[in-house]
Formats: structure tokens, C-alpha cells, sequence
């Protein structure tokens, strides 16, 4: 197991199993929110995302990540409709984390980075159509909401991912699955 190729998503048992234990574990998680004030609240299923995109690659974080969201929306129902759109984001948050993070070490740059592309490109432009699209509230009036609540909510994600990315057991997972340059 020492070449690049053989460290690739083959779907084995093996690696499937980490995955499907994974996503328990982040359908799971989705259930926990901290509440910050009135309006916001923080998930932290975005860990496992991060996790499983940083062992097996940005594709099936992805779909691991979009697969968690319909699970929840099947399973837990949603507060509101449910509407495609934020699963897309689901999978986007996955590609993102995966890219930055799979096949590297963990360290606070490639964090930093995929930290601040999710929260541009999930939070602020993603999220942001999708309540234009199902409330028609205007661009501008979500936009002044989401972008303080989004640089709050940022460095807080870094820390808490930063926390779990440096764990002693997980960097040995890491160490076991990824083709990461030592």
C-alpha cells in the first residue's frame, strides 16, 4: 500500500465502511447546534465532511456530504422545504474541503483556504440564491445578514477544524488512507 494508485478511493469494504461510518457519525452531529444568539447556530457536521474529504478526496466528500443532507432531510425532516439547491451546497462544501485538504497533511494554510472558499462560495453566494429563490427576500437585506454572521462564524469553523485536524488519531487514519507527501 505504499504507491499513490493503491491509496485511491477504490471502494473496497474497507473504505466503504469508514465512509458509512462517517456519515452516521455526521448525520448524527447535524443533530448537535450550538446556538450563537437568536438567529444563528452552530452545526458541526461540517467536521465529517472536512474529514471524509480530507482521507478519500473532494468526490466522495461531495457525495458523502450530499448523501448526509438528504439523509437528514429524510430522516429528521427539515425546518422549512426541502429544496435541492442546499443539498448542491452539501456537495460543493465537500469538492471544497476535499481540494484543499486530500493528499496534503493538514496544516493551518490549506484550513485557512478551504475555510474561507466554503464560507465565500457555500455560505455567502450559495446559500444566499437559494433563500433569494424559495423566500424571494432581496439580495441585498440576506446579504447584510449573512455576511457578519459569516465572519463570525468563520474563524470559529477554523479553530474547531484545526482542533480535529491535528488530532494524534486522526492524523494515524490519515497517515493510513491518504497519499499525502510525508
Amino acid at each position: 500500500m505504499n504507491n499513490r494508485n493503491s491509496r485511491k478511493f477504490t471502494f473496497s469494504p474497507n473504505q466503504i465502511a469508514v465512509v458509512g461510518v462517517l456519515m452516521g457519525l455526521g448525520l448524527a452531529l447535524s443533530r448537535v447546534a450550538i446556538p450563537l444568539g437568536t438567529t444563528n447556530r452552530l452545526s458541526l457536521g461540517f467536521v465529517v465532511t472536512a474529514v471524509i474529504s480530507m482521507l478519500f478526496g473532494p468526490w466522495v466528500g461531495g457525495f458523502a456530504a450530499a448523501g448526509v443532507d438528504l439523509l437528514v432531510s429524510f430522516i429528521f425532516g427539515q425546518q422549512g422545504v426541502f429544496f435541492l439547491g442546499f443539498t448542491f451546497t452539501a456537495f460543493m462544501n465537500g469538492l471544497i474541503y476535499g481540494f484543499f485538504l486530500h493528499r496534503r497533511r493538514p496544516n493551518w494554510k490549506h484550513l485557512v483556504l478551504a475555510v474561507v472558499f466554503q464560507t465565500v462560495i457555500s455560505n455567502i453566494i450559495l446559500n444566499t440564491l437559494w433563500v433569494h429563490i424559495l423566500y424571494q427576500t432581496p439580495v441585498v437585506v440576506l446579504l447584510a445578514g449573512r455576511i457578519p454572521q459569516n465572519l463570525i462564524m468563520a474563524p470559529i469553523r477554523f479553530a474547531l477544524l484545526y482542533f480535529v485536524m491535528r488530532n494524534k488519531q486522526l492524523l494515524q487514519v490519515f497517515d493510513r488512507y491518504t497519499a499525502a507527501k510525508k
